[in-house]
């Protein structure tokens, strides 16, 4: 089973609220974050899902091009991963994309305050 956590209200197995965390099946959490209705709490599946690990590093995850790494953030729901993210983009000096520092500090300001 994999833990995630809602990213939009939905239906599925009964109501899911934003932010509310469940499990499911990695097939069932794989077709979720595919949809972007979920992100995958880090660490509750010690596998693969998708044929992809569950955890990027922050500089991996900002090593693609914008347009991915701007949609790959909403899943990204670990504070670590996010500030390496920035800090590897900051890294870039002059050729830091704008779009992408933008991305990154909504993710974190989305982030539930625990």
């Amino acid at each position: 089973m994999a833990k995630v956590r809602a990213l939009s209200s939905f239906e599925h197995g009964g109501h899911r609220s934003r932010g509310h965390k469940f499990e499911v099946s990695p097939q069932h959490a794989d077709l979720l974050v595919k949809r972007g209705l979920v992100a995958l709490i880090p660490g509750s599946l010690s596998a693969s899902v998708g044929g992809a690990p569950l955890a990027r590093t922050g500089a991996a995850l900002v090593g693609q091009n914008a347009s991915d790494v701007i949609a790959e953030l909403a899943t990204v729901v670990d504070m670590g991963t996010l500030a390496a993210a920035l800090e590897a983009e900051q890294s870039k000096g002059d050729k830091a994309r704008k779009t992408v520092l933008e991305a990154i500090a909504s993710a974190i300001a989305a982030l539930p305050k625990e």
